[in-house]
């Protein structure tokens, strides 16, 4: 490009000048003009310490509009040319400005988009450009003033205009973010509609809160996701993402991508519950409920007691055979005596009572905090209780993937105790599946060799040479087995 053209809005301002002077605009058109200019500077004064009480609220208000307009405008020519801004830097430079400004009786200083805009169509890139406009402006002030007074106000706002004609075309890639994010898109549109309709301060004080409003409802409506093991590997992810994605066997892995804080908690255990597809409250109160009844029923000897559950006694009529009243709204009843009976009941499979409870095909639960930020102390309380009552109806809980300061936190709240502590926490997901289905390998198996030497301190025998070769064999196949397990 020409670098003429890179300094026309310069040349148009001086030729205007020149043409309204000289055609008199005013008296022949009744155009309208800057007319007077004020010149020079006013005297220093000291702050009046009595305004400070009056103008603390409006000053706060100015100085954060104020700021967010400077790094606002800041980042979007940081953006088109490719570099970076501090943050920081401008607000100090922002500070050291509204101080030495105040004891010249100047207005609040800040970034104005127009003027910022010409500058940088003009070809200012550097501080040094900032500098020539500042006394450029110093000498407009104190001369040039009086030489501008017949610069009509039509050709000041054309400059204006043409130097934001790139930002009136984004008015174009509002369909283009609607289709990228929803939300941005409406940020963008409050922020417009507010700035063109209460001023550019008030706007971008009511696109702040805005955005600010939707970050709280987007962390109390986190994404969540189901876990899967990628086969052959320890990578896991989305199962209603990616395809060929395999569940560990019994094992639900729940990923909560937001903090746990008291605004997401319910949130939280709503979708938990929703995905494992139970409550875990109401499962242990109609296993309470049942386990009351087959009591009843033991005292009565319309059931017998065996070494791998009860039988029911054909005989009799069963009496606690009866319907099961469902609630609609499940709480928790601790008052329900469980533990006077000392029996295993297979919950999977048909009750000698008629009451339903919920089927659970899960053994071990696993909670995915790598995408958890913080936890604040009601994070914490609820998920210790969420845990307590999976735990209760036999569901392992672990919690995988954490940060170091997520794990203090929960410390310094009491979360650990006799029934929660610190060995549910694992580094990954997959040392979690591999103790898990370690422990279901094992949980059962009982070691041939110690039942053998069991039987030779009871009875006093040796041990058959042959059985122990045949042990030690057995022992090394499920060794083999356990150390070339891979989910």
């Amino acid at each position: 490009m020409c670098p003429i053209f890179e300094h026309i809005s310069l040349l148009q301002t001086i030729v205007a000048t020149g043409i309204s002077y000289g055609v008199n605009f005013e008296k022949k058109y009744n155009a309208g003009i800057i007319k007077q200019i004020p010149t020079g500077f006013l005297a220093p004064v000291a702050p009046n310490v009595s305004l400070f009480a009056q103008t603390a609220g409006s000053a706060f208000s100015i100085a954060i509009v104020g700021y967010a307009v400077a790094v606002s405008v800041a980042k979007v020519f940081a953006t088109k040319h490719g570099y970076s801004i501090d943050g920081n830097q401008e607000f100090v430079a922002l500070g050291v400005c509204n101080i030495f400004g105040g004891c010249f009786l100047c207005f609040v200083a800040g970034t104005a988009l127009s003027r910022t805009a010409v500058q940088e169509s003009t070809g200012g890139k550097t501080q040094i450009a900032g500098i020539l406009t500042a006394v450029i402006v110093m000498i407009a002030i104190l001369i040039v003033g009086k030489l501008l007074e017949s610069l009509q106000k039509s050709v000041l706002a054309a400059i204006v205009i043409a130097n934001l004609k790139g930002m009136f075309w984004q008015l174009f890639d509002i369909p283009v973010l609607w289709r990228q994010n929803k939300i941005d898109c409406l940020i963008w549109l409050v922020t417009w509609v507010a700035s063109v309709f209460l001023g550019l301060d008030i706007g971008l004080l009511v696109g702040v809160i805005f955005e600010l409003l939707t970050v709280v409802l987007r962390t109390q409506f986190p994404v969540y996701a189901v876990l899967g093991n990628v086969p052959n590997t320890n990578i896991y992810r989305n199962i209603k993402t990616y395809k060929n994605i395999v569940e560990p066997a019994g094992v639900k892995i729940f990923r909560f991508s937001s903090p746990v804080y008291f605004g997401s908690v319910d949130y939280f255990r709503n979708k938990l519950i929703a995905i494992v597809g139970f409550n875990p409250v109401r499962v242990f109160n109609k296993r309470a409920k049942a386990l009351k009844k087959i009591q009843k029923l033991i005292k009565k000897g319309q059931l017998k007691t065996t070494k791998n559950g009860v039988l029911a006694d054909g005989s009799s009529a069963n009496e606690a055979y009866e319907p099961d009243e469902e609630s609609s709204e499940e709480t928790e009843d601790d008052n329900i005596p469980t533990k006077e009976l000392e029996v295993q009941v297979d919950w999977n499979s048909e009750l000698p009572v008629k009451v339903t409870v919920p089927q659970i095909t899960i053994h071990s639960l696993i909670l995915d905090f790598s995408r958890v930020s913080f936890i604040d102390i009601v994070g914490v309380r609820i998920v210790k209780m969420v845990i307590r009552q999976f735990e209760r109806i036999g569901i392992k809980v672990y919690i995988t993937e954490y940060e170091d300061h997520i794990l203090k936190k929960m410390e310094t709240c009491g979360f650990f105790d006799d029934n929660v502590k610190i060995d549910m926490f694992y580094l990954t997901i997959h040392d979690a599946v591999l103790y898990i289905h370690t422990q279901n390998l094992f949980k059962d198996l009982k070691d041939p060799i110690l039942e053998k030497i069991s039987l030779m301190e009871e009875t006093n025998e040796p041990l058959a040479v042959t059985d122990l070769e045949t042990n030690v064999e057995i022992l090394e196949d499920q060794n083999q087995g356990h150390l070339g397990f891979s989910y």
